[in-house]
């Protein structure tokens, strides 16, 4: 059934690409008045009425061909907005106007001197935040750059987007497959020098995978332009309360005639402290519970990546990602034990922990790209392997001492996990421009198999010191097979509209193994995935937005696995082989003039799963797990400004307000409904005429706020930058000091099985930081638009 609902969506694509009336071929060649071809030079048809129809770059030898409907048109060829032609035309029949001549000695003079994107931009369907034009990240890690993205919010080891629930996060249009804390572990590894821009994507077209349930961040690395090479090396010491990190970073990128190159190798080394408070109030008993986390690390991150043109309609080239972690880690716990209305405790509780993981993740993609004709048409093949290993032991032992009447236990254990997860996917993407609608079509297929091998002891309280530790074994295995084919349409009208509109089906098959209690569990569903998005702007620097989709929220491997760690007899951390996917749709609606956007929103989570801590009031044992266990509404109100009156200050300012309810389903708790809020600014100074001494502000506030069974405390961060730029501006010198106040703290309480849990958690954010970079490569370079790479069509892996 599956099947014959594809070949008929395949073939209404088909038709609709195809049937077009027959069109004027319009071509020519742009050239210096030198008589050099000008490169990637924008070719415009305008309408009588002077809304931009089409438009195309011109190649390598200054070429272009423009297929339209016969009428009376404008055209102008620019670059970088600069107008160097223009000229009334009509197009009747096919013809070639042969050589333009244009004058650009003028233009690309004031380019390089004056001409820069901006900050934030907005498309169709995406916000663009171009963080080389911004200081607020230099010296640090791509973790640190997503925390300064307007619309997103990072905190500890969890990335947002603000006032709603999960994302997924792309490299250069290639998704990461990886839980919270590796993903982590892998952004801390990126140097945020060498990241271009990040890409916001609230309401995902077609041709994006439907996972990420609130959207997808991707992340763009630098390329080198047309006829240039660059390297860039960078070192770094952050001193945090009581630890530090150094760091080492560099970045070679080049691009001449055909061949053009990327690489990066980033090297960190370090430690950080963690401090868990909690309060949980049985029924009879106060237990207060403080851990002490102290984490050393070194990480090791690779990326490279390489595009060769072999001919003027066929480029590929593969990259290469790789990241090495090892980290080792010592927990203390203590807690405290009240009978109920007492002043002294009764017992105390006493754990020492040490943690070992060497977590590593390699990536390849092959990549072809094939151009059918000149006017746009093209197939992009992508075939991706990723492997992520990671070997995980966790020791633990310590004494529960009662006072009245006195007794004294002692317990031990450890949990060990081997995880290996790999890979395979295809993606084929068909780009179909057509005379009304611009088509894409393409597929994917993608299998995952992961491998847990589970060793366990755990003695419970005993009289004696426990010497033997009797592991039991388990295993875990996961698969998951999926096939996915869509369609999108974009289209621009006459009167400003643009819609890009298009579906996407995904069929999959899940199937986990969990050892210890010999059950298989097997899952299977086909959706569909729609989305939308409409733009219309009806007078300058005014535009209004409309966006939906449809998306799926799938868990990763580590939130699947069964394994219990304990932290103590009475806390363990455990995976859950039954969670289910969950699905999610958005609604926005946007209004942008000038530097100010405001947008309404509003979207159904059904299904949501989340960690949740489950009390036993009986054992007093407190299970930290993950559960489909809410559906969610949210209703929202943001507000993005931009201030850049004066050259020498900038500011990105983000309100958001929404409203969420909650209702809990398949747990013993309550949802809460309640108000969510944050502000955000942040600001870059020039303080002198060179525009060398560089000074940036950044402040982020949250209010109390709710989400799913918990209540949420206000938190705030102070971040201050300066940075120095001298050697003709190749060098950098950054010193930034991070969460002045230690004012970053996650507050939250929740009532779960009639017990009532208060936390507190602080994630060592503050920091002061040292940072020089210096860049050497050729200046001289020939400007163009469009850079190395093929960033919007790389493949996805994994879910």
């Amino acid at each position: 059934m599956h099947k014959s609902k594809i070949n008929r969506l395949l073939f209404i694509v088909f038709i609709l690409s195809n049937t077009v009336a027959a069109q004027i071929k319009f071509s020519g060649k742009v050239t210096t008045s030198e008589k050099s071809p000008l490169e990637y030079a924008e070719v415009i048809l305008f309408s009588e009425n002077s809304i931009a129809l089409i438009n195309r770059l011109t190649n390598e030898k200054g070429e272009f061909v423009i297929e339209y409907q016969k009428g009376k048109y404008k055209l102008e060829i620019r670059q970088f907005k600069e107008i160097l032609y223009t000229k009334e035309i009509e197009l009747t029949s096919d013809f070639d106007v042969g050589a333009i001549i244009v004058n650009v000695a003028n233009v690309l003079e004031t380019v390089v001197i004056s001409k820069k994107k901006e900050v934030v931009e907005r498309k169709v369907d995406r916000l663009v935040f171009n963080l080389e034009n911004t200081i607020s990240a230099a010296g640090g890690d791509a973790l640190d750059a997503l925390k300064v993205t307007p619309g997103l919010q990072v905190r500890n080891e969890s990335i947002t987007m603000i006032g709603k629930s999960s994302i997924r996060i792309l490299i250069d249009g290639k998704m990461l497959e990886a839980g919270e804390e590796e993903l982590a572990n892998l952004l801390r590894s990126i140097s945020a020098d060498n990241i271009k821009s990040i890409e916001v994507i609230t309401t995902p077209p077609a041709k994006y995978e439907a996972s990420g349930s609130s959207g997808l961040i991707n992340i763009n690395l630098k390329k080198a332009k047309k006829d240039s090479w660059s390297l860039s090396l960078g070192s770094g010491y952050l001193h945090r309360s009581e630890d530090g990190e150094g760091a080492m970073t560099s970045n070679f990128v080049y691009n001449k005639n055909k061949l053009a190159l990327s690489s990066s190798l980033n090297y960190r080394e370090g430690g950080e402290f963690f401090d868990y408070q909690d309060n949980i109030y049985f029924p009879d008993q106060l237990w207060r519970t403080g851990q002490e986390f102290k984490r050393n690390y070194k990480r090791i991150n690779t990326i490279l990546g390489l595009q060769y043109l072999a001919t003027s309609k066929w480029a590929f080239g593969f990259q290469y990602m790789g990241n090495f972690n090892k980290t080792s880690g010592d927990r203390e716990t203590k807690s405290t034990v009240y009978e109920n209305n007492a002043s002294t405790s009764f017992n105390d509780i006493i754990a020492f922990t040490n943690s070992s993981q060497k977590p590593e993740f390699n990536s390849m993609n092959f990549f072809n790209e094939i151009k059918l004709d000149s006017v746009g048409k093209k197939i992009v093949l992508n075939l991706d392997y990723f492997k992520y290993s990671n070997t995980d032991t966790r020791p633990y032992e310590g004494t529960s001492e009662i006072i009245r009447p006195y007794d004294f236990k002692y317990f031990k254990g450890i949990n060990n996990n081997n995880q290996k997860t790999n890979n395979f996917s295809g993606k084929i993407d068909v780009d179909l421009p057509a005379k009304f609608i611009n088509w894409s079509v393409g597929g994917k297929i993608s299998v995952s198999k992961t491998n847990n091998d589970i060793s366990s002891f755990n003695s419970g309280l005993v009289d004696n010191p426990v010497t033997d530790l009797l592991l039991t074994t388990n295993k875990f295995d996961y698969y998951e097979y999926i096939q996915a084919v869509y369609f999108s349409g974009n289209k621009k009208f006459e009167n400003n509209i643009e819609v890009q509109f298009g579906t996407r089906l995904e069929a999959t098959q899940t199937k986990s193994y969990d050892g210890s209690l010999k059950q298989t569990v097997s899952n299977n569903y086909t959706k569909f995935f729609p989305s939308i998005n409409i733009s219309y702007s009806p007078q300058q620097n005014s535009t209004f937005r409309f966006g939906y989709s449809k998306r799926i929220g799938r868990p990763n491997f580590m939130e699947l696995n069964p394994n219990v760690t304990y932290v103590n007899p009475f806390l363990t951390v455990e995976g859950n082989p039954f969670l289910k996917p969950y699905f999610i749709d958005n609604f926005e609606l946007i209004y942008s003039y000038k530097k100010l956007e405001s947008k309404l929103y509003y979207s159904i989570e059904n299904n949501m799963y989340n960690q949740i801590g489950l009390p036993d009031s009986t054992t007093y044992l407190v299970r930290l797990t993950n559960r489909n266990m809410f559906n969610v509404k949210r209703y929202g109100i943001s507000e993005l400004y931009i201030f850049d009156k004066f050259d020498w200050w900038t500011s990105n300012n983000v309100f958001v307000l929404n409203y969420l309810t909650s209702e809990t389903i398949n747990i013993p708790a309550k949802g809460v409904d309640g108000f969510y809020s944050t502000f955000s600014t942040n600001n870059d100074f020039v303080l002198n005429k060179t525009k060398t001494l560089l000074f940036n502000f950044n402040f982020v506030v949250m209010p109390v706020g709710t989400y799913g069974v918990n209540r949420l405390e206000s938190s705030s961060s102070t971040a201050l930058s300066v940075q120095y730029l001298v050697l003709n501006k190749d060098l950098r010198i950054t010193l930034k000091a991070n969460d002045i106040f230690k004012t970053d703290k996650m507050k939250f309480n929740s009532t779960v099985n009639g017990v009532y849990r208060d936390s507190n958690y602080y994630f060592d954010s503050r920091y002061i930081q040292l940072s020089l970079n210096y860049r050497f490569g050729n200046k001289n370079v020939n400007v163009g638009k469009r850079e190395a790479g093929n960033v919007d069509e790389r493949t996805r892996t994994g879910n």
